[in-house]
Parts: C-alpha cells; sequence; structure tokens
C-alpha cells in the first residue's frame, strides 16, 4: 500500500509534513520547492510519496495525472491519495478560523451551461465521466471517509475534523455577491482551489482520495480579524497526528 501526501503550494506540504525537506532544497523556502515532482518520504506505518500540485484546478489535475502516473511506473503505485491545504469558510462560525475539515464532498461550480447568470451542470448535455458502475459526474464528485486511509496505517481520531462539503474553483471570490450566490446555490461551508480536480483525477484511476483543509479566512473580503493564513498554515501539522500516521 502506498500514500501520496499532496498540497497545493511548498509552504502547505511544509505544514503538512513537519520536517520533511526534498533533498536539495531548504525548508526556509519553501515557496521555492517544485511543483509536480514526486519525492518519497517516511510515515509511522513505512514509506510513502508527497508532491506539490501547483495553484488551481488545471495544475492539480496536470500533477495528479503525472504522479500516479508516476509512481505507478517507478513500481510504488498509489492506493490513497491525502489531499491537504488551506480553504476559506463561507460562515466562520461554522468553520472557524484553523479548524480542521474532512471534506465529504467537491463540487466544481464552473462546469456545466451558463445561462449568463449562473451554470447549471444537469443542463448540460456532457457529464464529464460516465464510469461503467456508478453515478454519473458531473460537477460533483464525493470523497474518501477517513478509514480509506486505514489500509496505509492511519487510525483516525474523527472528532479532530469537521465535516464539510467544498466548493473548487479557478477564481477566488474577492465580493460579498459572489460568495453570497455560491453559498446560496451549492450549500457549502469552504472554498479552494484544488479539490475536485484532485479527487476526479483519484476517481478515474479508481484511487481513494481523502481531503482535509485547514480554515485560513473567510470567503471573499474579510476584515483583519477573518483571516490568519500563517495560523492555519501551522494547523496542518495537526493533521498527521490525529491520523496516527506520524
Amino acid at each position: 500500500m502506498s500514500l501520496l501526501l499532496c498540497a497545493a503550494t511548498g509552504p502547505e506540504l511544509a505544514g503538512l509534513v513537519p520536517g520533511f525537506v526534498p533533498e536539495g532544497f531548504s525548508a526556509s523556502a519553501a515557496k521555492s520547492w517544485p511543483e509536480m515532482t514526486l519525492w518519497p518520504m517516511r510515515l509511522k506505518c513505512g514509506p510513502a510519496l508527497c508532491c506539490t500540485t501547483g495553484v488551481g484546478p488545471v495544475n492539480a489535475a496536470l500533477a495528479m495525472g503525472l504522479a500516479l502516473a508516476r509512481a505507478a511506473a517507478e513500481g510504488t503505485p498509489v492506493t490513497a491519495v491525502l489531499n491537504a491545504g488551506l480553504a476559506g469558510a463561507f460562515d466562520l462560525a461554522q468553520h472557524p478560523l484553523l479548524a480542521l475539515c474532512h471534506v465529504q464532498e467537491e463540487i466544481w461550480p464552473e462546469y456545466g451551461l451558463h445561462d449568463g447568470h449562473s451554470v447549471t451542470a444537469e443542463a448540460f448535455g456532457f457529464p464529464q465521466w460516465q464510469p461503467a458502475q456508478g453515478p454519473t459526474v458531473r460537477d460533483r464528485i464525493t470523497l474518501a471517509g477517513l478509514e480509506a486511509l486505514a489500509p496505509v496505517g492511519a487510525k483516525p481520531q474523527n472528532s479532530a475534523f469537521l465535516p464539510c462539503t467544498s466548493l473548487t474553483v479557478a477564481g477566488v471570490s474577492a465580493s460579498f455577491a459572489r460568495a453570497a450566490d455560491l453559498r446560496a446555490r451549492y450549500a457549502a461551508g469552504l472554498e479552494n482551489m484544488e479539490g475536485f480536480a484532485v479527487a476526479y483525477a483519484c476517481a478515474r484511476m479508481g484511487i481513494a482520495c481523502v481531503g482535509i483543509r485547514s480554515v485560513s479566512n473567510k470567503v471573499g473580503p474579510r476584515a483583519q480579524d477573518e483571516k490568519d493564513f500563517p495560523g492555519a498554515l501551522a494547523a496542518l501539522t495537526r493533521v498527521l497526528p490525529a491520523l496516527n500516521l506520524i
């Protein structure tokens, strides 16, 4: 069993895996760690792999395709993926700053038929994927539960994570109107930029994908006390201990 840990950026990966530094680089220069590079590492349960995908759904999809294919070609096929990073919350009362959230469903609100006001996936004649078994994938995909990491040695503390649904966007919401519209249409708790792409790549390969997000900010315009990016990066250090992987 081989686990792949992935995050969009070097600082997020450094937060997720405390003490990990790619060979030839430094911890202080995590922002410069190269994207789409597969690195070996060790967890309590044994060897694992990690990578940074780059920011946004296109980078994330490309990175996952490359990483999963490369791991298989090198004789260490990935059997589960843990995708972690920062996310904004639509309501900080429900998902407070620095909370760790287990994403149960990812939604891509930008796929489908756009009528000039909104996008409707069901109105578009082409689904993204029709698996031989299981539901058609249009703009939603279900992620794996924390128990999916048990085969790679995880013993999750479920109480450490808040359950949530997350939206994956290419353009971060920067207005009250946009944030309110997305929340009203999809009833999601979080907004991120890579989750759907990572989960979709895993689904196409038949690989379990677990998504964990640390809340770094309120979605849309926010006051100074409605964001804490350094604190959210530091909160990622709690993920692997809560899964009993380190």
